[in-house]
């Protein structure tokens, strides 16, 4: 018998709008919401078997189809489990990697399938394209490994750690990349033009920090000098 633990993650903005969700620290990306607590401990046994199919086809070392799964279930209220916690072994990250591939070829096998028309297709005015959803998943790998980067509080320091990645990431660029041009959001960037607008941008910033200091430094001058006078 496989024995997982679930957290239902039960409070937060997403989960009063949409409702709580169900995680499987033991399987990550199994996950199921409901809108209602009992809907989603109903959903998660469905997307744990699911998951253990797709893991299943591909030779993952997972339950056998048909073996019992007993659910632990804990209601939690935030959005970090007492699981997150434990640190990666690197045994258990390159399985976690194998699973990411598997699921990555999942989405990129299903999106093979799917017409340009379907792909830009939107249910209504409001609603996504499977085109800006897959360009929103894209940008989460970024948003989120991110998070893992914890930038100092002090504005100097912090100045530092960020050009820091800014160089590493300019400075990994191949011959061909110092070329490219990419059309985002309606503009074309160039490498050359990056570093331009990074630079045109701190200067313009500059400038404005320098007004600042000396506005500031104006009022404490005029505020020590009514000191004074009204000292006398």
């Amino acid at each position: 018998m496989a024995r997982y633990l679930v957290y239902i993650e039960t409070t937060g903005d997403p989960i009063t709008v949409k409702g709580p969700v169900a995680h499987v620290p033991a399987l990550p990306g199994a996950s199921a919401r409901g809108r209602t607590t009992e809907e989603a401990r109903e959903k998660i046994r469905g997307a744990i078997e699911e998951y253990l199919s797709l893991l299943r086809t591909v030779g993952e070392p997972v339950p056998k189809a048909g073996e019992d799964i007993h659910l632990e279930f804990e209601e939690v209220e935030g959005t970090t489990f007492l699981t997150d916690y434990d640190t990666l072994r690197p045994s258990e990250t390159e399985t976690i990697f194998r699973w990411m591939a598997i699921s990555r070829q999942e989405l990129v096998d299903l999106l093979k399938c799917i017409s340009e028309e379907a792909m830009a297709w939107k249910a209504d005015e409001n609603a996504q394209s499977i085109s800006e959803i897959v360009c929103h998943l894209a940008e989460s790998d970024l948003w989120y490994t991110d998070r893992l980067k914890q930038w100092p509080a002090i504005p100097m320091f912090r100045l530092a750690a960020t050009r820091g990645v800014a160089l590493e990431r300019l400075r990994a660029l191949t011959e061909e990349e110092r070329g490219r041009v990419i059309h985002h959001e309606g503009e074309d960037w160039t490498p050359r033009k990056v570093i331009r607008r990074m630079l045109e941008h701190e200067r313009e910033h500059i400038a404005q920090i320098q007004e600042m200091a000396e506005a500031h430094r104006q009022r404490s001058a005029i505020s020590h000098q009514q000191t004074v006078v009204s000292g006398q």
